[in-house]
Parts: C-alpha cells; sequence; structure tokens
C-alpha cells in the first residue's frame, strides 16, 4: 500500500502544518514504508503462537497486602463543616 503526495498535503491541511515539497515527499516515502512493512506482519502466520502480557516470561512481583496506616477518618472529619451519614456534604453546584 502506498500513499499518495496528495494525501500527505491533505491530512498536513486538516493538521494545519506547512511543509515544504521535499518535506512532502519523504512523509510520503516513509508512511509508505511503514504500511507496507505493515502488510507483510499481518502475512506471518501467528495461529499458533500463543498472546503474551510480557516478551520475558517472568512473574509479576507482587507487594504483600499488608495495612500500613490506620484509619484516622474521624480525626479528619472534625474539620468538616458538615456531615450527614459519615459523608462530607457541600453545596450544590450544578442545577
Amino acid at each position: 500500500m502506498s500513499v499518495k503526495k496528495s494525501e500527505i498535503a491533505y491530512i498536513s491541511s486538516l493538521s494545519k502544518l506547512k511543509m515544504e515539497d521535499a518535506e512532502m515527499d519523504n512523509y510520503t516515502r516513509q508512511i509508505s514504508e511503514i504500511l507496507e512493512m505493515i502488510q507483510q506482519l499481518e502475512k506471518v502466520d501467528t495461529h499458533d503462537i500463543e498472546p503474551m502480557a510480557h516478551p520475558l516470561n517472568m512473574k509479576q512481583r507482587l507487594r504483600l497486602d499488608l495495612v500500613t496506616e490506620e484509619n484516622r477518618r474521624e480525626l479528619y472529619q472534625k474539620n468538616a463543616v458538615v456531615l450527614e451519614e459519615g459523608f462530607y456534604k457541600v453545596p450544590k453546584v450544578i442545577e
């Protein structure tokens, strides 16, 4: 698949980018090469390949799920102007 210079010109006009002819030729060539590489990758048979989350066979290192701080809800809510059922009540801002 190749990209035409007119398509690059259209995209650059949509994005309000000013491009010289040399730049446009360069981008046209580079995008065409990228699309050709993608077409080559699409031809590869990946039917028997199992999906992977990471390219290396690694285990996720997880930390222990331990409580590190105590619940200080009552202490923080002492500063609240209005509380209702344990929640902060604030003035309505949306009509």
